[in-house]
């Protein structure tokens, strides 16, 4: 019988010690000199999760955000204003990658993170 997303989050989410760890509702990734922190894996929960990006520099910048396995190019791209905020929800088996991108400068001097996931 397939699980439902919730399940799969609670499954995957077992400790060394035995118990289920509930994953968090939401996570602050804070950009500061186009570096995302943490430029790591961020887990949040499905449905509920939220990721908020907070640009704390006084320019803006371009996230974008692109699933595994594919082409950075075959993205998405959100602007995120100087000292501003990008919230966003998470459904069930999403994963993704991104770019903290100069919107004038090139591509390939992106700082990368993620993924983010369920």
């Amino acid at each position: 019988m397939p699980t439902t997303g919730a399940g799969k989050a609670k499954a995957a989410e077992i400790k060394e010690g035995g118990g289920a760890v509930a994953l968090p509702r939401s996570k602050t990734i804070k950009i500061r000199n186009q570096d995302p922190n943490p430029a790591g894996k961020v887990e949040v929960a499905p449905w509920t999760g939220r990721v908020q990006f907070v640009n704390l520099d006084k320019k803006e910048y371009r996230l974008r955000f692109y699933r595994p396995n594919t082409e950075p190019l075959k993205g998405i791209d959100i602007v995120i204003a100087a000292g501003g905020r990008v919230t966003v929800a998470i459904k069930p088996d999403d994963e993704f990658n991104y770019f903290v991108l100069d919107p004038k400068g090139p591509v390939e001097l992106g700082h990368g993170g993620g993924p983010i996931i369920n």
